[in-house]
C-alpha cells in the first residue's frame, strides 16, 4: 500500500508572523531584514506584496529597494517564529505523530496509518484551514507518495493550496519542472546538469542511472531515484533527535578582520560556542576544522586531528590559532571564519589516553568554572560571560587595528597612502 505524506509549508513565514503583530504591514511591500550593520544585509523573508515587485529572498537590501522604493524593512524576532513553530508544531500532532521537520517552516507529516478512507487532500485542506483561523498564518501542503514529491508538492502552488501528485499524475506534474526544484540540486548541480542538457527533473528521470553517477558520483543515482519516485526515506517520529556528526559555528564580523589579535578574538567567540554545545550535547570531538572566508569571498578549510577527543574552548580555540596561523597568509583581509569540531562520540565513553602529559587535550572544559559560564550563559543568553580575549577581539570600538600582530598593514589597506 502506498503511504500518504504530506509536506506543510509555511507562506512567507518570517513576514507573516511579523504581520500578526503589525498588521499594518498587511497593505504595504514589507519584508524582514539581516543588520545591515553587521553585513547580514539581505532579505529574510518578503510578504506578497513585496514578492510581486520583484522582491527576492537572500538579496542585499539594496537591491531590493531599486526594485520597491516603498519598500518597508522589518528586524527579525526569531523568538517569536520560533514560538509559532511550537505551536504549529503541537497541532499538527493531533494528526500524527511521525512529523519531520524541515526548518522553523517546514515539516513533513505521515498519515498512512491514521488516513483510513478518507481523501488525503481533504485533511490537507482542513490543516491548512485550521492553521489561517487559529494562527492568522497560511500554508501551502503537498500530498504524495514520497516525501520527494510531498515536497515539490507544497512548492508547486502557492500560497494556501493543496497540490495532490500521484503515481498516476507525477509525470505530467513533476517532470516539466526545472532540475533546479528538485531537493538537493542546489546552483553548482543545476549547472552541471545544464552543461549535458538536463533541464528539467524528467531529463533527470528519463537519464541512464550509469551515467549520473559517473558524472556527479553518488549524488547522480540519488537524483535519478528521486526523479523518478522511486524515494522510499521515512518520515522521522516526532520525538526522533538526529545524531550530530559536527558541531560548528560561524561569524561575519562588522569590519573586515585585518591582523591576527582579531582574528584570535573572533576564534575566541566562535571556541567558547562551539564547546558550550558540545556540553549541552555531551559530546567531545576528535578534529578541529577552521573556515576562513576573505574579503573577496574565496573560501578555505583546514582540519586537525586531535591527541584525544575534547569539549575544551582553549583545546579548540588553540588547534584554531594553529591551523590559522599556519595556513593564511593575509593576501587579503578576512570577511568571516567558522570553527567545527567533527569526529563526535560521547562524553564519557572510552577515550585512549596520551602517554604524554602535554598531550592531554582533555576534555576538561566541563570543569565547575565551565559548568557555572554555561549554567548563566544558558540562564541570561549568549555571551553573558566572555573572556576578555573575546571582548577585544570582537571588532572592539577602542580597539586600535594599527597595534599589528601579524596581518594587513597600511599599505596593504589602502594601496594609495
Amino acid at each position: 500500500m502506498d503511504r500518504t505524506i504530506l509536506h506543510i509549508d509555511q507562506n512567507c513565514y518570517f513576514a507573516s508572523v511579523e504581520m500578526i503583530s503589525h498588521p499594518e504591514y498587511r497593505d504595504v511591500p514589507m519584508a524582514v531584514t539581516g543588520d545591515a550593520s553587521k553585513r547580514h544585509g539581505i532579505i529574510l523573508a518578503k510578504n506578497d506584496l513585496a514578492k510581486k515587485a520583484g522582491v527576492k529572498t537572500a538579496e542585499a537590501i539594496w537591491q531590493a529597494e531599486q526594485k520597491c522604493p516603498g519598500l518597508v524593512k522589518c528586524s527579525a524576532h526569531y523568538d517569536q517564529y520560533v514560538f509559532y513553530s511550537q505551536k504549529l508544531r503541537k497541532m499538527y500532532e493531533e494528526y500524527s505523530d511521525r512529523i519531520e521537520p524541515f526548518g522553523l517552516d517546514e515539516c513533513w507529516m505521515d498519515v498512512t496509518s491514521v488516513i483510513a478512507d478518507r481523501d488525503p487532500k481533504d485533511l490537507a485542506d482542513e490543516i491548512r484551514s485550521r492553521v489561517k483561523a487559529e494562527f492568522k498564518l497560511t500554508c501551502s501542503i503537498g500530498v504524495s507518495f514520497n516525501k520527494i514529491f510531498a515536497k515539490l508538492g507544497s512548492d508547486y502552488k502557492k500560497p494556501d493550496a493543496t497540490t495532490v501528485i500521484t503515481r498516476e499524475n507525477f509525470r505530467d506534474i513533476v517532470w516539466p519542472l526545472p532540475a533546479s526544484d528538485l531537493l538537493f540540486v542546489g546552483g553548482a548541480t543545476a549547472s552541471k546538469l545544464n552543461a549535458v542538457n538536463i533541464r528539467t527533473i524528467g531529463d533527470i528521470a528519463q537519464s541512464k542511472r550509469e551515467f549520473l553517477e559517473d558524472y556527479l558520483g553518488k549524488a547522480g543515482s540519488m537524483l535519478w531515484i528521486y526523479s523518478n519516485g522511486l524515494d522510499e526515506s521515512p518520515v522521522a517520529p516526532s520525538d526522533y533527535e538526529r545524531e550530530l556528526k559536527s558541531v560548528g559555528n560561524s561569524m561575519t564580523t562588522p569590519a573586515d578582520i585585518i591582523n591576527k589579535r582579531q582574528a584570535a578574538g573572533t576564534f575566541r567567540t566562535l571556541s567558547a560556542s562551539v564547546a558550550s554545545r558540545l556540553r549541552r550535547h555531551g559530546l567531545i570531538g576528535n578534529s578541529v576544522q577552521i573556515t576562513v572566508r576573505d574579503k573577496d569571498l574565496h573560501t578555505y578549510e583546514h582540519q586537525r586531528m586531535l591527541f584525544e577527543p575534547t569539549d575544551s574552548e582553549r583545546v579548540i580555540y588553540e588547534t584554531s590559532m594553529e591551523l590559522f596561523n599556519e595556513s593564511y597568509d593575509w593576501h587579503s583581509a578576512i570577511r568571516s571564519l567558522g570553527v567545527r569540531v567533527t569526529k563526535l562520540q560521547p562524553a564519557g565513553s572510552g577515550v585512549q589516553m596520551s602517554m604524554f602529559p602535554e598531550d592531554h587535550s582533555g576534555s576538561g572544559g566541563s570543569d565547575k568554572l565551565t559548568s557555572a559560564i554555561d549554567e548563566l550563559n544558558q540562564r541570561f543568553g549568549t555571551g553573558t560571560v566572555r573572556s576578555c580575549a573575546e571582548l577585544e577581539g570582537i571588532m572592539s570600538p577602542n580597539y586600535d587595528p594599527e597595534l599589528h600582530d601579524g596581518g594587513i598593514t597600511a599599505g596593504k589597506r589602502d594601496p594609495l597612502s
